[in-house]
């Protein structure tokens, strides 16, 4: 109850925050199937009609997250990413910025919602999936373009760079899996492992 009157307190924006992140931590548990628009409103605090308040729909949430997810992903990984003239320091900021991304995330209370952008997609309208497919896309494009770069220089080993690029997304996404902050490797140096793991199998 005392909880539950602070959360009261909430301006409209903290509170659509604070429900995204309750959600987004949910989903990332249980997937978006198993959970409920009434578990969520009870693990924030609030009322059903109070989180449909703020959210039309179990699918606008999903999708509403997952933007959120991308706007994250756009602001701390892509745009710069996009600002590095060399190619494999851009690929090398692309796979230590993103890891640590997702790395960070299990150090809060919640999961970050980059954790399941791509895990519960189909749980979209035809309408979002497409537009956040066509998001997507644009970093893909952006990973496929620094190695076709690298390739271009006689860096790169002999691989497919779309195969390449979608595998190494792969392989920072499944950290929100396994990485634990209480383990035995910081957030820098499980990013800077995965970098090294990655431009190990990608660069002569």
């Amino acid at each position: 109850m005392k909880n539950g009157k602070k959360q009261t307190r909430l301006s409209g924006s903290e509170r659509t925050d604070q429900i995204y992140s309750v959600a987004a931590q949910m989903i990332c548990e249980r997937g978006f199937d198993a959970t409920s628009m009434s578990d969520i409103a009870e693990a924030v605090g609030i009322t059903k009609a109070g989180v449909y308040h703020f959210i039309p729909s179990k699918k606008e949430l999903l999708f509403a997250i997952m933007s959120y997810g991308m706007d994250t992903l756009e602001a701390a990984v892509i745009n710069p990413a996009r600002e590095v003239a060399d190619a494999e320091q851009r690929l090398r900021f692309i796979i230590t910025t993103h890891s640590m991304l997702i790395a960070r995330s299990s150090t809060d209370d919640g999961h970050s919602p980059v954790t399941i952008l791509v895990e519960e997609e189909l749980g979209l309208s035809p309408v979002h999936r497409r537009k956040l497919r066509q998001r997507k896309r644009m970093y893909v494009d952006l990973i496929r373009s620094a190695l076709e770069q690298l390739q271009a220089d006689g860096k790169l080993k002999d691989i497919d760079v779309t195969a390449a690029a979608f595998s190494l997304l792969g392989m920072i996404m499944w950290l929100a899996r396994w990485f634990r902050p209480d383990g035995k490797l910081s957030r820098e140096q499980v990013a800077e492992e995965i970098c090294k793991i990655a431009l190990g199998g990608l660069l002569k």
